[in-house]
């Protein structure tokens, strides 16, 4: 396109040009030397929320809040040995949103693992994906060859209705359909779920959802495409499963029917590990097999109901081994471990689940679940409502249980914001492990790894959508937010952070909250404006750099300190003063010294006639620091020189 002032000295001929460069200049605005963002963007789709009363402010749902529910009934059989899973369900969806549905959007999950399928992220095994050979809505059959009635799309399929649902109607949708279980090899791990031959299955992403449809967007139309996870409505589920005799069988929700596939050992076995709090061996090796651990016949089926969840997966082997115990969230909670025998380092995960579950009830709010169990197979490391596929370790099984609060109960688009899944679920790990191994982590190696590529070309900013965050997926999504919050207790007391993310939790409990709500909740529950916060670590790259530039003596009994900000993040001021002879004392200036726009403050501070040692800035490494040579002076050493590595 055509410079303007290139157009306006061509039409009033060349000698114009010596004219307009002088006029510019003499309106050049006088910037400050650093802008300091102190606002949120607000989106359109958050905007047109808050003018609908859907959101609120102060980010607790609006007046107006809705959210659709869609409930399950699905029959389910697993051949065992062919790896085949067919099924049936009806759904019933539960039009509680205010706009007349034309269409349903349904979720085919399994479509990933087809040969042509977008993917940025990896399979196992190839297959043909998920085949839907029927599909009934409200007693009239769809045509599944007619593209303009159902039309597949990668792992989504659009169904146009012949009569649209209403605001307050309900829709009922009957499915059948069967894939096959993609096998992940020895050594490899499964993409969320998967079997190893025909001897262990983890399944999971199984039958045809319901898309998300909220009042944001509508109706969520993206692609599974294997990085970033889910977005799920909630509803509840009743599932019956079919396999052989002797299979057992761990999965979301309450065992309905205890007597029909468990035999008297196991039912009376898990009844002592609901009353205590040790582990017991319920199914040991010795007792595998159809007539010890289960019912004895030729095929069993498992039924479990769960009232309000937002998806369903389960486990099943013949060759499982079975702990459990109770754990205290507070009400009783049973406990459940499945494992192959050989694999004896889960022998502890029962302890290790219990201790996690109770930790993460106290610390975030009680857990709303009747058990969690713990499934040993290829996957190691991916969580569902109430069961989690993943390793023996305490980390690993504190961090899948952790996400029985995010987004199990607290949802959320994981497909966009990662972050309010795993971040958050890294941020209440982080505070288990460290009652669980009575040690706290270094603060100067915390961080580490965002602090090597902060600022960087291919740091994503935490508000851009999770499966296109690139290489730096993990940072954004499991990484930042956690410092983050540890940044911002730096700034309110973690104490206050803690009490005020617990009750985000709490407000919005089974609901779907945005990341706009949570910046409003935390400014709310925090009684202070905050938006210069949640700007500068969620919706920039930039990066925290303060200097020492000089401590000097202007008056008797007083130091004067001048600090530089070399990095485009605004944060407080926090400078440890050491006194020769011992005693230390903390100084504090909040953000706001700098939302002029200057980059240096000098502060002063009475000594009362003792003399300082040295003067350390971000002393526990709370901003994350990204050049922390300058960042200590010291008595009688050089003086603070440039930042030699700072990045904006």
């Amino acid at each position: 396109m055509q410079s303007p002032v290139l157009a306006l000295a061509r039409a009033f001929g060349c000698a114009a040009l010596p004219l307009l460069a002088p006029l510019r200049a003499q309106h050049a605005p006088a910037w400050p030397d650093r802008v300091v963002p102190r606002d949120i963007p607000l989106g359109p789709m958050i905007s047109r929320a808050y003018r609908a009363g859907t959101r609120d402010s102060t980010g607790s749902p609006g007046r107006n809040y809705w959210q659709q529910r869609v409930d399950y009934a699905i029959t389910a059989r697993l051949d065992v040995e062919t790896a085949n899973l067919t099924g049936s369900e009806t759904i019933t969806l539960r039009n509680t949103t205010p706009d007349t549905l034309r269409q349903i959007v349904l979720r085919l999950y399994q479509n990933y693992f087809r040969a042509e399928s977008d993917r940025n992220d990896y399979v196992t095994d190839i297959t043909d994906g998920i085949r839907v050979s029927r599909l009934i809505i409200d007693g009239e059959p769809v045509a599944l060859d007619d593209p303009k009635a159902y039309r597949v799309d990668g792992t989504i399929a659009i169904v146009q209705l012949a009569s649209p649902v209403l605001p307050g109607a309900t829709a009922t949708l009957t499915a059948d359909w069967e894939f096959k279980v993609p096998n992940v090899p020895p050594g490899e791990r499964g993409e969320r779920m998967g079997r190893w031959g025909t001897r262990l299955y983890q399944v999971a992403q199984w039958y045809p959802q319901i898309a998300m449809y909220d009042d944001l967007r509508g109706w969520d139309h993206d692609q599974y495409l294997g990085t970033a996870e889910f977005y799920n409505q909630y509803g509840s589920f009743d599932v019956r499963l079919t396999l052989p005799a002797g299979w057992l069988v761990g999965a979301t929700g309450t065992l309905a029917n205890p007597e029909q596939v468990l035999s008297r050992s196991t039912r009376e076995r898990l009844a002592v590990a609901l009353k205590g709090d040790t582990t017991v061996r319920v199914v040991t090796a010795a007792e595998r097999g159809a007539g010890r651990a289960t019912a004895a016949d030729s095929l069993l089926t498992w039924h479990f109901t769960a009232p309000l969840v937002n998806d369903f997966a389960f486990a099943t082997s013949a060759d499982f081994v079975y702990d459990a115990t109770r754990a205290m969230t507070p009400k009783p909670t049973l406990v459940q471990v499945f494992y192959l025998p050989e694999h004896s380092s889960y022998e502890k995960s029962a302890r290790y689940a219990k201790f996690a579950l109770e930790h993460h009830a106290r610390y975030v709010m009680p857990y709303d679940f009747p058990q969690a169990t713990v499934a040993d197979g290829p996957e190691t490391g991916m969580e569902y409502p109430m069961i989690v596929f993943c390793g023996p370790g305490f980390g690993v099984i504190a961090h899948e249980l952790g996400h029985q609060w995010f987004p199990m109960m607290v949802g959320s688009n994981e497909t966009w914001y990662g972050w309010m899944d795993e971040g958050f679920n890294d941020f209440i790990d982080a505070a288990a492990g460290a009652d669980f191994t009575g040690q706290l982590e270094d603060p100067m190696r915390i961080g580490e790894d965002y602090r090597r590529v902060a600022g960087s070309e291919l740091e994503p900013a935490m508000m851009w959508p999770s499966d296109f965050a690139g290489p730096l997926y993990t940072l954004q999504t499991y990484e930042k937010a956690p410092l983050a919050l540890r940044a911002l207790g730096g700034v309110v007391g973690d104490s206050a952070v803690r009490q005020a993310f617990a009750a985000y939790a709490q407000a919005w409990r089974y609901r779907h909250p945005s990341p706009w709500d949570f910046f409003m909740f935390m400014d709310h529950a925090l009684g202070q404006r905050l938006d210069w916060f949640w700007n500068a670590w969620w919706f920039t790259t930039g990066t925290f750099d303060q200097a020492i530039t000089t401590v000097s003596a202007p008056a008797r009994g007083a130091v004067r300190v001048t600090v530089a900000a070399r990095g485009s993040m605004t944060m407080p001021i926090i400078a440890r003063i050491d006194y020769v002879g011992g005693g230390t004392e903390t100084i504090t200036r909040p953000a706001s010294v700098w939302f002029s726009g200057n980059r240096m403050v000098s502060f002063s501070v009475t000594t009362r006639g003792r003399r300082v040692a040295r003067v350390t800035l971000d002393p526990d490494n709370r901003f994350q620091d990204v050049d922390r040579s300058n960042n200590v002076w010291q008595a009688g050493g050089p003086a603070a020189g440039p930042s030699a590595g700072a990045r904006n």
